[in-house]
């Protein structure tokens, strides 16, 4: 490991994280009181105010690639590594732009509760079920991915192992989401927004300066490699970029917000605001990585750098603090992709399709097993694949090549057919699931280097040669008027 955490930490720090830990399980609890209906379970009451969500939507994509992994990055690559955290940021503020306020009205006028129920109101059931499935699948890599994350900051801090520290993290966020909802989740990113931000900006920054992460210690002490924008590789930059932005028209957890935000204007406020706020979160996390290099230049860039530094150069009681902000980072992400999928199993699989008949106590018993269940499901991925971007990204891009058309037929209310909504959206979800899976088979070209490009193209094809076949033998399917 970098360093050796259980002597770098002192009693204040040990406290003040178990505080923080056990102040989420009592949120998730108080707010367990607070639900009386799938709709306060996982949208709030569809009353959520501008700060309140733009809290949301920042703590959601402040999470483990974001800071833990582009630190990692940064301390390998330089500052091309701040291209995920950019895509974040973009994708974000083009969905404020472009989606969030008519995803809103489409919601109110039809008391959606899920992304798949827009998906059908434009096509079809079955169309829904392919959407269902991408959404759990997408959200499970997503949750796995923070999981992952932020079992590596545990077992570095307490030298537990890696699958001994997962599930201690698993059972604290499946705990405090599963009980709490949606308000809860609101409750808990307040404080890990604020420890996120703050942190970085008035704690972190200021440290790694001190420390010798300065511009001019940058270019006289590391690689002109480090200052190349194109580093990462631009056959891998390109396809993340891209599967990242597009993600967000697909994502089901930025429908969520918009459904429970309390009117168009702040649904289209908020993920604006986030995405301003994203970006410079960013920078940070490549400049403590830069400054990493230069400050435990012996570590070889093995394990969690930013923990590394931080148990490092902090002092006792704010280094407790910053620990704190990074889990903060990774949980706030994990909960709600946590939710997102409860939500799906919910009321797109269970009430759809088994119990169309449920009473609002017995889908929000199930809505709570699902919690558990679909935590428990991302833990064990989390297990299998411990490279947290790999598997952020293989969520991503399954959303992206899957969904995206369909979605743009559904939020834009252009005529479509159902028909070819459906194969394009199974096409995309299986060829990529498949090209992850024959990875090794597949040709070396760089058509097969991201499982997006073949995935997107193969979806595009089928959903418009078959809108040009269907064209004149059957009318299309159009959502009905808002």
């Amino acid at each position: 490991s970098l360093i050796q955490p259980l002597i770098m930490l002192g009693l204040i720090d040990y406290l003040v994280m178990a505080t923080y830990l056990a102040l989420l399980v009592v949120i998730g609890v108080r707010a367990l009181k607070a639900q009386g209906s799938p709709d306060e379970y996982f949208l709030g009451g569809r009353s959520i105010k501008t700060a309140s969500l733009t809290v949301l939507w920042f703590a959601s994509w402040i999470g483990g690639a974001s800071l833990v992994a582009t630190v990692n990055r940064a301390y390998t690559l330089g500052i091309s590594a701040v291209w995920y955290v950019t895509a974040l940021g973009v994708g974000c503020i083009l969905f404020g732009l472009l989606f969030a306020a008519r995803v809103k009205r489409l919601a109110e006028s039809r008391q959606f509760l899920t992304y798949p129920e827009l998906i059908e109101s434009a096509f079809d059931g079955r169309t829904r079920i392919i959407a269902t499935i991408t959404t759990i699948l997408s959200f499970m890599a997503y949750a796995g991915g923070q999981l992952a994350a932020a079992a590596a900051v545990i077992a570095m801090l307490l030298d537990l192992t890696f699958e001994v520290a997962l599930a201690l993290t698993s059972l604290v966020v499946v705990s405090y989401t599963a009980l709490g909802g949606f308000k809860g989740i609101t409750q808990t990113d307040w404080i890990q927004a604020l420890l996120i931000f703050f942190g970085l900006i008035f704690i972190g920054l200021p440290i790694a300066y001190s420390n010798g992460g300065t511009i001019d210690q940058f270019h006289e002490q590391l690689p002109l490699s480090f200052f190349d924008i194109g580093g990462w590789g631009w056959a891998i930059i390109i396809p993340m970029a891209l599967s990242i932005i597009l993600s967000f028209f697909v994502a089901m957890d930025g429908f969520t917000r918009c459904y429970a935000a309390e009117s168009e204007a702040t649904a289209r406020r908020a993920p604006i605001i986030a995405g301003l706020l994203i970006l410079p979160m960013g920078i940070i996390a490549v400049w403590i990585g830069m400054t990493a290099v230069m400050a435990l230049p012996d570590s070889g860039g093995e394990g969690d750098v930013l923990t590394a530094f931080v148990t490092t150069f902090f002092p006792e009681g704010l280094k407790g603090l910053m620990l704190c902000g990074i889990l903060a980072a990774i949980m706030s992400t994990a909960d709600i992709c946590i939710l997102t999928a409860s939500g799906n199993v919910t009321h797109d699989l269970y009430q759809r399709l088994i119990a169309p008949n449920a009473s609002p106590t017995q889908l929000l018993r199930v809505s709570m097993m699902a919690s558990a269940v679909i935590g428990i499901m991302a833990s064990l991925l989390a297990w299998q694949m411990r490279d947290v971007i790999d598997i952020l990204v293989l969520g991503f891009t399954i959303n992206a090549a899957a969904l995206l058309l369909p979605t743009l037929w559904a939020v834009f209310q252009w005529r479509g057919y159902s028909t070819a909504s459906f194969y394009s959206a199974i096409t995309g979800l299986l060829v990529v699931v498949g090209c992850k899976f024959f990875e090794p088979q597949l040709p070396d070209h760089p058509f097969f280097a991201d499982p997006l490009w073949p995935g997107l193209s193969s979806a595009m094809i089928i959903f418009i040669t078959l809108h040009l076949l269907l064209r004149g033998k059957h009318s299309p399917s159009s959502a009905r008027p808002t």
